[in-house]
């Protein structure tokens, strides 16, 4: 009763912002980027939010139990790497431009830049990548309310997509962000607490040498913590393990630089010092969640029983939500499963809300907030049908689509902000990344185990840097 109350709750004050925030929101400017009135903590903490969903706990925290020490290291050194980056390249400039061209989405910047094309190429691009990663983040958030709440997959995926559309339909972006900073606030604290008792209960680091005497599926404990050794069987028969690590981290943590529904959030600034103070504060947060989420993994050799491990290699997703149930009394426990809900809760409003603006805006060209409304509901219901029955796991699924979105959009939004570079450069790019990417996933990836954001932006570079001098 203790999990299903604390739930309710949440729910419930989601219900009440989304109805305040409907209230609040005037126009198109307001439901759009809450009328460029942000300040430090709701533009990190909604960054932060939305940066980190479900994918974050159950994928990134556990898909170390399959691939080690390793995993953790590499994942979070580039997420504190491109989060310095995104905040000190591109915030501030991207905020000058918008504000210069009056722009309210990411493909209209790319309009007034490059022209139509680029608008309506990244736009789309959006619209579609972003349903893939929805997916993914629908069927982490169904798979925990199985285990939260003993409900069926389905009925977690119907409750989850209700609520994100109800609140950010109505509230628009102001609904975002008010609900990105509470589930902020729970996703970090969740993940401290959730590492903090993990290592409490461990014995701190008498668990580093315990680690080491255990068995895993590929021989002694001492494994976890070597570079390019633990991966799926597929990886390591391939002995591709150290390409697929870095390609993997790299493609997850580098699209903080450029994936549209983050650096949206610079646009809302309400000026350059709030920039100034993201700077300082979102690289911190992030940094010390994912020291602590993506380091658990591995520590859930020495709390999973023997006989179950083969459950967990097989869809480490479920090593966080075990853990959490396994180390918590019902009432911790229902606050830190929650914060796992808010954060695929506050990754998928964000998701929903750019892909309705921006096809509203950039693609049919109407600023209807009715219209706009009507598209975040359809927008939510087709990834929603396809997690029924979802295609891969969850890390899989947010590298591929990370991976497309990044490598189609950074090389022109670098060169919108810091180069004057030819209209037929950037759209050539942008083509070039998204059918690299998805060709070699397709056709390449399952031979070479290198994730498709690596040959996507080297194609986009390429043809970029070559049409350039045409």
């Amino acid at each position: 009763m203790i999990v299903e109350a604390v739930f309710v709750s949440y729910l419930i004050l989601m219900f009440v912002i989304g109805l305040a925030e409907y209230r609040r929101t005037k126009g198109t400017l307001d439901y759009y980027l809450a009328g460029k009135q942000l300040g430090v903590f709701l533009v990190s903490f909604s960054f932060f939010a939305t940066y980190f969903s479900t994918a974050a706990f159950l994928g990134g925290g556990g898909f170390g139990y399959v691939a080690g020490f390793q995993w953790s290291a590499f994942l979070t050194f580039f997420h504190i790497l491109f989060a310095i980056l995104a905040w000190v390249l591109i915030a501030p400039k991207l905020k000058e431009i918008a504000d210069k061209h009056g722009a309210l989405t990411i493909p209209e910047i790319f309009g007034a830049k490059y022209g139509e094309a680029a608008r309506v190429i990244s736009a789309l691009t959006i619209i579609i990548f972003f349903s893939f990663y929805m997916v993914s983040i629908y069927k982490g958030a169904g798979n925990l309310l199985q285990v939260m709440m003993n409900l069926s997959y389905v009925e977690g995926l119907a409750i989850t997509a209700l609520i994100v559309v109800f609140y950010t339909a109505l509230g628009g972006f102001r609904a975002v962000v008010v609900t990105d900073l509470i589930q902020g606030v729970l996703t970090f604290l969740g993940g401290i607490a959730l590492f903090s008792t993990l290592m409490i209960v461990l014995g701190g680091f008498e668990a580093v040498e315990k680690l080491k005497t255990v068995e895993t599926f590929a021989g002694s404990g001492e494994l976890l913590f070597e570079i390019g050794k633990l991966a799926p069987p597929p990886v390591m028969k391939a002995g591709m393990v150290l390409p697929f690590i870095l390609s993997l981290t790299f493609a997850i943590s580098i699209a903080q630089l450029s994936s549209p529904q983050l650096v949206v959030r610079f646009i809302a600034a309400r000026d350059q010092r709030v920039i100034r103070g993201g700077m300082l504060l979102t690289p911190v947060i992030i940094g010390l969640f994912a020291m602590c989420v993506f380091s658990i993994g591995p520590f859930a050799w020495l709390i999973v029983p023997k006989e179950e491990s083969l459950k967990f290699l097989k869809n480490p997703d479920l090593v966080v939500p075990y853990i959490a149930m396994k180390l918590f009394p019902a009432g911790v426990n229902a606050l830190l499963l929650t914060a796992i809900i808010a954060a695929a809760m506050s990754t998928i409003n964000s998701l929903l809300h750019m892909m309705a603006t921006s096809f509203a805006r950039d693609v049919i060209k109407k600023d209807s907030l009715t219209l706009t409304r009507a598209l975040v509901v359809l927008f939510a219901l087709i990834p929603l049908i396809i997690a029924v029955n979802p295609p891969d796991v969850i890390v899989a699924i947010v590298g591929v689509s990370f991976s497309v979105i990044t490598a189609t959009f950074l090389v022109p939004l670098l060169a919108a902000l810091y180069f004057n570079s030819k209209p037929r450069s950037v759209v050539l790019s942008m083509i070039a990344a998204l059918i690299t990417s998805v060709v070699w996933y397709m056709l390449f990836y399952r031979i070479y185990w290198i994730y498709p954001v690596v040959p996507g932006l080297v194609a986009s570079a390429v043809v970029f840097a070559l049409s350039e001098k045409i």
